[in-house]
């Protein structure tokens, strides 16, 4: 092989991981305020749908971590949790009001998470979908598939 081209192989090589690395990678972190929609004039057309309400369409099946509380929906005798809201900050859904639709996640863990305290923040990494979901203790406009849950680390 010309050694001319050796350099050129190791520099596409490269290229072609670093630009695949988003897809193979991993998943986008979120802050609770990406999930909200931007500002804009579209927010004027009159279709009647607040604020807390709207969610970025762009958000719709895409992997994803960020950090949250956990508040128990479904969890069985061993505190074992599989379905729960994820919320931006500790006490959301126990005490009132609720935090806006798009400020509070729904998710499922099929394996399930042994929770020891509602205290602690953990992040949760999975898909993300834009499917409301109304449960007693709030109504959240996102979904997550839950793939991943560890404690959150200062």
């Amino acid at each position: 092989m010309n050694r001319r081209f050796h350099p050129v192989i190791g520099y596409l090589t490269g290229l072609v991981i670093l630009i695949s690395s988003p897809v193979f990678g991993e998943p986008e972190t979120l802050s609770w305020r990406d999930l909200l929609p931007a500002l804009d004039d579209s927010l004027l057309l009159g279709d009647q749908v607040p604020f807390g309400e709207r969610v970025r369409l762009d958000l719709d099946n895409k992997e994803i971590r960020i950090p949250g509380f956990i508040v128990p929906v479904d969890f069985e005798n061993r505190q074992v949790v599989t379905r729960f809201l994820l919320v931006p900050y500790f006490g959301a859904c126990i005490h009132e009001p609720a935090p806006p639709p798009n400020q509070t996640i729904y998710a499922e863990f099929e394996p399930g998470y042994k929770l020891e305290s509602l205290w602690d923040p953990f992040w949760i990494e999975g898909k993300l979908s834009t499917i409301r979901v109304e449960e007693n203790l709030a109504t959240a406009s996102y979904t997550l598939r839950a793939d991943k849950i560890e404690p959150f680390e200062y």
